[in-house]
Parts: structure tokens; C-alpha cells; sequence
């Protein structure tokens, strides 16, 4: 999977990246999704399950589910290790080995988005996460905002692109691909940094033709493996 950009520098990133203050300056978009270390409170064993919900409008597209995705830190001697496990039953899909930068289910989550736009579109593979990567590191800040979780009203920061909205020479073979966006919101509250990931493919006159929205929905402790 070949979304992380380049490493920036610990310095600018630690500069970058701040949750604590609502007044502090917003973190740039690629710094967030890629970057930030999101796992740093997590001890090794530890489980973030998330909540996926797929919801299709035509029948010509696979059709909507709801299912679960887990990420798992470790075993012991492999901390850096992360497992992430997309779905169950006939749809599971286990990643192990997953880097520990940012939090991999993004990754996970937005390589799988690439398969179904390359099932659905044809071409290349490389093209919708070319434009994906592209979209997210351009210089664009993170917006403040605030979800509930855990009982309470807490800070976050939401990531917005549209990354085929400007592709005029494609726009015809997107069709109403071309109006994809994605939103990622991160609080820093949450285990594993990712709130939600939702993506919204629009239909001509503006209603959801697909929507697919990842949601976190709790954290547990796994007996580490000796």
C-alpha cells in the first residue's frame, strides 16, 4: 500500500500537529491523516473496533452492509506491528505488518476505496490513489470541530478533499465519481486518534448515490502474546 508520503521532519511535525488547543493553529490535512502519532497512548495489545456502514443506491453497485473493522497493536516483540482486520465472514480481508504511522486503518480503509473505484471505473489503480494521495497532501489546514464521544462534546479536526473534482480531462469517465468527497475527523480523545472516515459519492441532482462511513466504537485490551 503505497499512500504515506515521504516522513516529515519530527520537528515540523510535532509543530504541526496539535489537539489540545482549539486556538492553536490547524494542522495541515497531510500531517494528520499520514503523520501524526496517533497510536502513542496505546499500550501494546490493545484493540480499537470501528463500525462500517455501507450504503448503496443503485443496484448496479455492490450492495450496502454494515460490518466491523478492528486494529490491533502488536504482539509483544513486534510493538511496532500493527494488524488490521477489514470485515468478517466471506468480506474479511486481515492486513498484518501495517505500519504504526498515523493509524493504519485509514490506509487499509482507503486502499479498499481504490479497488471498488477501479471495479466500478475501470483504468488505473494507480490513478485514484495518485489523486487521493495528492488531494491530502496539498497545503490545505484541517478545520476545527466537535463530536460526542464517551458521554462528552469533544475538540477535533476534520479533513475535507474532493480529489476528481478538478480533473477536468477525466470528468467524463468519472461520471458522478467525479464529486467523491472525503471527510476525516480526529479527536484526540479518541483511542487511535480517528473519530470517523466517510465517503459520499453524489448523485447528479446532489443525493448519495454510495455512502461508506467508518466510525470508532470502542477500545479493549488483548492479552499480549509472550
Amino acid at each position: 500500500m503505497s499512500f504515506i508520503l515521504p516522513r516529515r521532519s519530527a520537528v515540523a511535525l510535532c509543530a504541526a500537529v496539535i489537539f489540545s488547543s482549539a486556538a492553536a493553529a490547524a494542522p495541515a490535512s497531510v500531517d494528520l491523516v499520514f503523520y501524526a502519532p496517533h497510536f502513542s497512548k496505546l499500550e501494546n495489545g490493545s484493540v480499537i473496533t470501528y463500525k462500517f456502514v455501507r450504503k448503496a443506491e443503485d443496484p448496479k453497485l455492490d450492495p450496502s452492509f454494515e460490518d466491523v473493522v478492528s486494529v490491533k497493536v502488536g504482539p509483544s516483540g513486534a510493538e511496532d506491528s500493527v494488524t488490521v482486520d477489514l470485515f468478517s465472514g466471506a468480506r474479511a480481508i486481515n492486513l498484518p505488518n501495517m505500519s504504526k504511522s498515523g493509524n493504519p486503518v485509514i490506509v487499509a480503509v482507503l486502499e479498499q476505496d481504490v479497488k471498488e473505484m477501479n471495479k466500478s471505473l475501470g483504468g488505473s489503480p494507480f490513478y485514484f490513489r495518485n489523486r487521493l494521495r495528492q488531494a491530502i497532501a496539498a497545503d490545505t489546514p484541517a478545520e476545527p470541530t466537535k463530536v460526542d464521544f464517551g458521554g462528552k462534546t469533544v475538540d477535533g479536526w476534520k479533513v475535507t478533499v474532493k480529489p476528481f473534482q478538478n480533473d477536468e480531462a477525466n470528468k467524463g469517465k468519472l461520471g458522478q465519481y467525479a464529486e467523491r468527497s472525503y471527510e476525516l475527523i480526529f479527536c484526540d480523545a479518541v483511542p487511535g486518534g480517528l473519530y470517523a472516515l466517510k465517503t459520499v459519492t453524489p448523485k447528479a441532482d446532489g443525493a448519495p448515490l454510495l455512502t461508506e462511513e467508518l466510525t470508532v466504537a470502542s477500545e479493549s485490551k488483548a492479552e499480549a502474546t509472550k
